[in-house]
Order: structure tokens, then C-alpha cells, then sequence
């Protein structure tokens, strides 16, 4: 038997899978938090960190008598849910593991009672797709599997995790509109993912107007390409537009008015840390997110951001310069201007304070103190 004062935590990353994920945020999340909890685990404490190979070659833990890396399988569709729901669960047991983290969300529909489990939320972005928010075309068995995982996590979760007040205050209303009593909640928010390097000075950045596109419609990248193409039309600047990921067709179809430098291929973190911090500006037009990774990372690496002015966006970035009213073109254009009026001194003040604000230290500090005080409650 193990010393019963001892606390043994798992976190479990066996669900991660950057080819078969397009969530890339939740799973920078799930690496930053598990390269960030060993400094924040204490004496008495253990960590267990079940993972697949490929994403046990992205962690930097170092291994002791504290931390424990187990890998599991990869992760094919059929094997992924055997893992989810029955097998991470038993590994966890023979590690005699207390508290187990799924960082993803979204817990096994059974679990040995004994055990006690926490979760991220990120967002209710599947829900809304799931009852048709976006147009009935987009709701799938994926969104309802989703929908119905997120449920269940928060009625058998024994403490929820969210990256922002924003996203807590939606699960909230969503447990009151389902009649389910809340578990006990803790705000983390999230750190920066991208590797930070050296901001560019404005006078040596490329002229460069940047947008990391998708073809969901919540991210609305038909409208930031419609905007950036005006602007650039409109603008005495030599503007070069940069447009990253996936588009809709009818974005694409925008963007043959115009020469743009279109790269679909997905980048590397190191290969879009410089892209960022090469740009003149990011464009983030969401409007719907759980944090809003895209414009703080901007920010962080010394690039201003212009960004909806969304309940989520006001609440991380709050007065930072860039925010618009969503839809608004004569907004849109004013912020922009105003992002590429900010000084390099202006930028480097504002990188300072995202990065005192959001960083994996203060996050993986809030996570073990949700990890303690479930444990306390057993």
C-alpha cells in the first residue's frame, strides 16, 4: 500500500492527436499545463502523466520520484474511446492515482467512485453547433457526442477547471438550464503556447497584415477577409495580406480580387512565432471563443492585435488597444490604424503585462489547487 499522506495526481493526454484534432488550442493547453505542473507539485505530491507517444515527445517534464510519465497507445478512433472511457481510468487505478485530470474535458461515462475527477471546460462552442446556432448544416454526430460529454462532465465532475470567467458564467447557465448542480470551479486562464523569442521593432516588422482563417463559421473569417481586403484597398499602405489554415469557398473566392500570400499548410509553433512576430498586425474577428488565444500570443510577441470586441476579448484583454465592434468596418479600420500608430515601446509595455497576466506558472498554481482541495474532499 502507498503512504496514505501522499497525494497522487494523473493528467491525462492519452486523447491528443495534432493529425486527427483541428482543437490545436486545447491541446497546446493540455502541453503548456503538463510542462508547467512538475514546479508546481509539492512535497507529499505525486504526478502521473498518461500520454500517447507523440505527445510525450512534446513534454519537457523531468522525470523523478514526483513525476511519472506512462505512455499509452496511440490514439486510432476505436482505441481512443476503449482509452477515454475504460482504459486511461484502469491505468490510473493500478497507479492508485486520486485525483485524474482530463484537461480536454471530457470525463469517462463511468469511473470508480473513489476516484475523483476534474476537468477543463474550454468553451460551449459544440453545443451551439449541436442545436443549429450556426445554421442546421453544421450540426453532427461529432457536435451531439460533444454536447453530450459536456453534460455529463458537469453533472459527474468533481471539480470543473475553465480558462476564463467568461466561459464559467456560460457553464453556469448552462447547469441551471439543465438542472444540474455546479461542481466546484476554478478560473485558470491560459499561458502562451507560442515559443516568445525577441519582439521585431515596428520599423524592422514586414508589411504584413496577418489572419489565422478557418472555414467554421463562429471564427467568421469570410468577414476578416473582406475587411482586410478593404483596408488594404483603401490604405496608403503597401499592405502584403497573409492568410494561414483553411477558408470557406466563398472566402477564397474574395481573396482573387486581391494578391495574398495564401499558406494552407499547417505551421510549425516556432514558424508562426516568427510569422507573428514579423507582422505588422494580427486579425482576429471570433465570436465566439473560451479565451481567445490568437490576439493575447499577438501581443505577448510584441505584434498588436485588432480583434472583436467580444465578452470573452474584453474580459482577457480588457483596455488593450485593437477591439471593434463585430461587423463594423469603419470600427475595424479605426482600430487597425490606431494598432499601427502603437510605438515599439508602447508594444513592449503591453507585452510585459500580457505576460505577467497569462502564463503557465499562474495557471499550473490554480490547477494543483483544484487538484488539493478535491483531494481534501474525499
Amino acid at each position: 500500500m502507498r503512504d496514505q499522506a501522499t497525494n497522487r495526481f494523473g493528467l491525462y493526454l492519452s486523447d491528443l492527436n495534432r493529425d486527427k484534432n483541428d482543437s490545436h488550442g486545447i491541446i497546446n493547453y493540455a502541453v503548456g499545463l503538463a510542462n508547467a505542473l512538475p514546479a508546481a507539485i509539492g512535497t507529499g505530491e505525486q504526478l502521473f502523466i498518461y500520454a500517447n507517444p507523440a505527445i510525450a515527445r512534446e513534454l519537457d517534464a523531468q522525470l523523478s520520484h514526483r513525476i511519472s510519465i506512462r505512455l499509452t497507445p496511440p490514439p486510432t478512433p476505436l482505441r481512443r474511446l476503449m482509452s477515454d472511457h475504460v482504459l486511461g481510468i484502469r491505468r490510473a487505478v493500478q497507479d492508485e492515482v486520486s485525483v485524474l485530470h482530463f484537461p480536454k474535458g471530457f470525463i469517462p461515462v463511468v469511473a470508480p467512485r473513489e476516484m475523483r475527477l476534474v476537468a477543463t471546460l474550454h468553451d460551449d462552442i459544440p453545443l451551439m453547433y449541436a442545436r443549429g446556432d450556426f445554421g442546421k448544416e453544421y450540426a453532427s454526430l461529432k457536435s451531439n457526442y460533444f454536447t453530450f460529454s459536456l453534460r455529463h462532465t458537469l453533472r459527474r465532475a468533481n471539480a470543473l477547471v475553465t480558462v476564463s470567467d467568461t466561459s464559467l458564467g456560460r457553464f453556469k447557465d448552462l447547469a441551471a438550464e439543465s438542472s444540474i448542480e455546479m461542481p466546484p470551479s476554478f478560473v485558470s486562464h491560459q499561458g502562451i503556447t507560442l515559443p516568445l523569442g525577441d519582439p521585431v521593432p515596428v520599423d524592422k516588422k514586414r508589411p504584413v497584415l496577418l489572419h489565422i482563417g478557418s472555414n467554421k463559421p463562429h471564427k467568421r473569417s469570410y468577414e476578416a477577409v473582406e475587411f482586410m481586403l478593404e483596408y488594404a484597398r483603401t490604405s496608403d499602405l503597401d499592405l502584403q495580406l497573409t492568410i494561414l489554415g483553411p477558408l470557406t469557398r466563398d472566402a477564397e473566392l474574395l481573396l482573387q480580387k486581391r494578391a495574398a500570400n495564401r499558406i494552407k499548410r499547417t505551421l510549425s509553433g516556432h514558424e508562426l512565432a516568427r510569422l507573428i512576430r514579423e507582422s505588422r498586425a494580427l486579425v482576429f474577428n471570433s465570436e465566439r471563443e473560451g479565451f481567445g488565444l490568437p490576439p493575447v500570443e499577438a501581443y505577448a510577441l510584441g505584434t498588436p492585435a485588432v480583434y472583436a470586441r467580444t465578452d470573452v476579448m474584453l474580459e482577457v484583454l480588457g483596455s488593450t488597444p485593437g477591439a471593434y465592434p463585430q461587423g463594423d468596418y469603419a470600427g475595424f479600420a479605426n482600430a487597425l490604424d490606431q494598432a499601427f500608430a502603437l510605438t515599439t515601446e508602447t508594444l513592449a509595455d503591453v507585452r510585459s503585462e500580457i505576460l505577467t497576466q497569462y502564463n503557465w506558472e499562474a495557471v499550473a498554481r490554480q490547477t494543483v489547487r483544484a487538484y488539493r482541495q478535491v483531494a481534501a474532499a474525499q
